[in-house]
């Protein structure tokens, strides 16, 4: 049926208890008749009784019911497929798998497992019994359902005992398995009130004890007044447990055993067999069932004749608390004494009560102590410790907050940015009490200010007591004893000598008469301007030295020095004209310290001949030589002043790059000795004037620059990954870092797309480099390692990566040789052993289709430990134009 509720007149929402595992809540039985007591509100046994329950009846106080209240009568007609509840005295419908205990009346049917309750822990039963068995011997229990919360059966009405009662107890046991119990669990302490003449739980316990051959443990009340032993059942035999002391003002409650760490949940039977039947574990018997005997005067129920102890049969009474296991356990073997007979077991509760005590006495002394601590007032001496501590670490809204009066951003701040303050340290010294509510700190300021060393000056500030906490009684003097309202500091500048930046002889570059190039590397010395200011901070003023441009910019601090600084006390709002008063008040002053030199890896004979080398041509023309051996950056030459190409023109490299892409295929299995066929066309390309050559070895197609041979090889041995790799070997897609800003050259991934790939392997596509960056190639190549080029060499550079080996170099070397002695630069005029590779890069859109792009004309190459790149923009043939600046070069040594 459909178990969603629906509310009718007078019905009331079925509690989620009452739901079985996987399936819909059962139908909640109507609502009995009369009056009804209220559910009991569960209560720890182990709670001492309070002083009320002394006191006579008359004089405790009122404890309302709980409950709902009237209680709610169903809707007339209102269809109901609940089990009814049983009617006063009735007896309990039998069942096909369950007997009485006198072997006559069926025990009420097994109930549905209810859902798990969150938060508590159910041991999967199984059915108890004694007498003859219907199922299966004790020792073979049957299995459980590991979701289900209650064992398997006949539906039961809601209000049932889940367990079957104790045989003896009142209530009908069924016969079955014996049911595995938790070891730590005992039997509910408890029974019917003195005087009510009903069966109580003692009564269940030593008839189930004389009719099982079962060892069975021996329980005491956790605490027994005499009041109570007095009222106790007779019928109960002696060494039967006794009901622990109940406040008559309370119904008896569950103890939660979740909740108990003394009583873990079951986690397997017992050690040395199945324990007693008849013992439901802690916790075991939910909402509203009994627990073994009834709680009431009527065999088998209430006042009432309810069967469990509700007025009207309805089960909403809870059970006795059980009373815990002693110290022997659980199952203490036969013929153990008993707490009326023998000797008494010692009582858990004890313990647990001294602990708890003991716990609750830590808790209270530890509160106390940090009432005392945390609500005595700090001292000065904190306050001023934490001012000076914001104040270091310049966190002027912390200051603020440690003040009287605030202000703290209103004086530090402009200060701050008028002296160049970086870093400030505060100590304080030994605080002075004055009176009850006064105090001072003194204390000791440095302050670390911009191109300029650390003031130092000592000064103190006031505290007062504001309430139970000391703060500071802030002002511009307990900032500067000289400062005043209205007042601020500012600094006055004296530069020292700048330093020089040297040639790698020693020789000063940084001369009036140098070259154009030179100056290009250099930089200049000029005036400050208002927008220099903000790149340079407040130890500039307007019209101050400053370097523009070059390494001049780029190592202005190194160069300049420290600047000589007075610290002044100006007007606010008048701050420059004291900077420039020399009459203004002075309250501290810094020396300063000389620039220091930069030194250069440029050699001047080789810049000489660099210089002279471009200035024949008439386009755009920049050479650059490094030394191969090291990587240093020996000449720097631009025919050009609009821009520095040598570093920042960024250009195709042309056939100038099958340097780098030779040796991915080298490196993929290709032998200089190999034979590549260059048709006039492949793939797409064509050679320089429509050329073709046929057959021809790998030397000499690389120095007659046959693109089509190249282009076929590369699309069949190698993939864009390996270019790129090898291409990242020679230095591209990295920073170059050698001292001042350049450009990066960059080989992008040519992933998936055989045309990139054929188009990049000759230089083309989308690559981008540089004369310094090309410069570095034929450098590894005669080094047999690729070096991170350096301009700058003192001071050293940092993060400079280290040298990568180039595994083919040497067969490279034999194939650039050829280029000079019989290839593309056999007429550039190169004297001496030169090794090169010349290229022509195409540029621009072609506008139409027999219209031909333009070049730049490359040559790059080495001669002994000097390799150098020329770049001529726009200029054509690579040999024919380039080549000859180089061999220009390369001449002169």
């Amino acid at each position: 049926m459909d178990d969603r509720w629906t509310p009718d007149e007078g019905a009331s929402r079925p509690s989620p208890h009452d739901r079985g595992p996987g399936e819909g809540a059962e139908a909640r039985p109507a609502p009995p008749e009369g009056p009804q007591d209220s559910p009991a509100p569960r209560r720890n046994p182990y709670v001492i009784p309070s002083a009320d329950a002394q006191k006579p009846a008359a004089d405790r106080p009122y404890a309302p019911p709980v409950g709902p209240w009237p209680p709610q009568e169903p809707a007339a007609g209102a269809a109901d497929d609940r089990p009814a509840p049983s009617a006063p005295g009735a007896a309990p419908p039998a069942g096909p798998a369950a007997d009485s205990p006198a072997g006559g009346g069926g025990a009420p049917p097994a109930p549905e497992a209810p859902a798990r309750d969150e938060g508590l822990s159910w041991p999967p039963p199984a059915p108890q019994g004694s007498g003859p068995a219907a199922g299966p011997p004790a020792s073979d229990p049957a299995p459980a359902d590991p979701e289900a919360t209650l064992p398997a059966g006949p539906a039961t009405p809601w209000s049932a005992d889940p367990w079957p009662s104790v045989p003896g107890a009142g209530a009908p046991a069924a016969h079955g398995p014996a049911r595995q119990e938790d070891p730590e669990s005992t039997l509910p302490a408890g029974g019917a009130p003195a005087g009510s003449g009903g069966p109580s739980a003692e009564d269940a316990f030593a008839h189930r004890a004389a009719s099982e051959p079962v060892h069975e443990p021996a329980y005491e009340a956790a605490y027994e007044p005499a009041a109570a032993r007095a009222g106790a059942d007779p019928a109960a035999p002696a060494g039967a447990p006794s009901a622990p002391y109940e406040d008559p003002r309370k119904e008896p409650g569950y103890l939660d055993e979740t909740s108990n760490p003394a009583f873990p949940p079951p986690s397997g039977p017992p050690a040395g067999g199945a324990p007693p039947s008849g013992t439901p574990p802690f916790g075991s018997a939910p909402f509203g069932a009994a627990g073994g005997a009834a709680a009431s005067g009527a065999p088998g129920g209430g006042p009432e004749g309810g069967p469990h102890g509700s007025p009207s049969g309805d089960g909403r009474a809870f059970p006795p608390p059980p009373a815990p296991p002693g110290p022997g356990g659980p199952h203490r073997g036969e013929g153990a004494p008993g707490p009326e007979g023998g000797e008494k077991k010692r009582s858990r509760k004890g313990p647990l009560i001294g602990i708890g005590a003991g716990v609750l006495v830590l808790a209270l002394a530890g509160g106390v102590t940090g009432w005392y601590v945390l609500a005595r007032p700090s001292g000065p001496e904190e306050a001023a410790a934490s001012y000076a501590g914001a104040w270091s670490e310049q966190d002027y809204k912390a200051m603020s907050a440690l003040t009287a009066d605030g202000g703290v951003q209103d004086v530090l701040g402009p200060l701050q940015e008028n002296l160049g303050v970086e870093k400030s340290a505060i100590e304080v010294g030994e605080v002075v009490e004055k009176g009850d509510n006064a105090a001072e700190a003194p204390f000791t300021a440095t302050l670390s200010l911009s191109n300029a060393g650390d003031w130092t000056y000592e000064g103190a500030f006031s505290l007062v007591r504001d309430g139970a906490e000391w703060k500071v009684d802030f002002g511009p003097a307990s900032v500067h004893p000289d400062l005043a309202e209205g007042a601020t500091l500012v600094r006055a500048n004296v530069w020292g000598e700048r330093g020089h930046i040297l040639a790698a002889d020693g020789s000063r570059l940084d001369t009036e008469d140098a070259s154009g190039s030179v100056r290009m590397l250099t930089g200049q010395v000029g005036a400050a301007t208002a927008e220099d200011l903000e790149r340079l901070g407040p130890a500039y003023k307007e019209g101050d030295p400053t370097g523009l441009g070059g390494i001049q910019q780029q190592y202005e601090e190194r160069l300049a020095g420290e600047v000589s600084t007075s610290i002044r006390v100006a007007e606010t709002g008048s701050e420059e004209e004291a900077a420039a008063d020399p009459d203004a008040p002075v309250v501290g002053t810094v020396e300063g310290k000389p620039g220091k030199d930069v030194t250069t890896a440029i050699d001047p004979g080789l810049q000489s001949a660099a210089a002279a080398a471009v200035s024949t041509g008439g386009k755009p023309t920049a050479l650059v030589a490094v030394r191969a051996s090291t990587g240093e950056v020996v000449a720097v030459a631009n025919n050009s002043a609009d821009f520095n190409r040598a570093f920042d023109g960024q250009y195709a490299p042309g056939s100038s790059f099958k340097i780098v892409t030779y040796e991915s295929l080298l490196e993929k299995g290709l032998n200089p000795s190999d034979t590549m066929s260059c048709p006039k066309e492949a793939l797409g390309f064509k050679n320089a004037g429509d050329a073709a050559y046929g057959q021809q070895s790998v030397t000499e197609a690389f120095a007659t620059s046959c693109n089509t041979a190249l282009v076929q090889d590369v699309v069949n041995r190698i993939s864009g990954a390996d270019l790129t790799e090898t291409a990242e070997l020679f230095g591209m897609n990295a920073d170059l870092n050698i001292g001042v800003p350049t450009r990066e050259p960059s080989f992008p991934d040519p992933a998936g797309d055989s045309g990139l790939l054929a188009a990049q392997s000759i230089g083309q596509g989308r690559i981008i480099s540089t004369p310094l960056h090309m410069a570095t190639v034929p450098a590894a190549v005669a080094d047999g390692s690729w070096r991170s080029p350096a301009l700058v060499t003192d001071p050293e550079l940092p993060d400079k990566p280290k040298p990568a080996a180039i595994p083919h170099a040497e067969a490279l070397r034999p194939m650039m040789r050829a280029v000079v002695t019989e290839g593309t630069a056999k007429k550039a005029g190169f004297q001496g052993e030169v090794y090169g590779k010349t290229g022509s890069a195409e540029f621009g859109t072609a506008s139409g289709e027999d219209e031909e792009l333009q070049t730049h004309a490359w040559m790059v190459g080495y001669k002994g430990d000097i390799a150098f790149a020329v770049v001529v923009e726009g200029g054509g043939g690579g040999g024919s134009v380039a080549g000859p600046v180089g061999a220009k070069f390369a001449n002169t040594f």
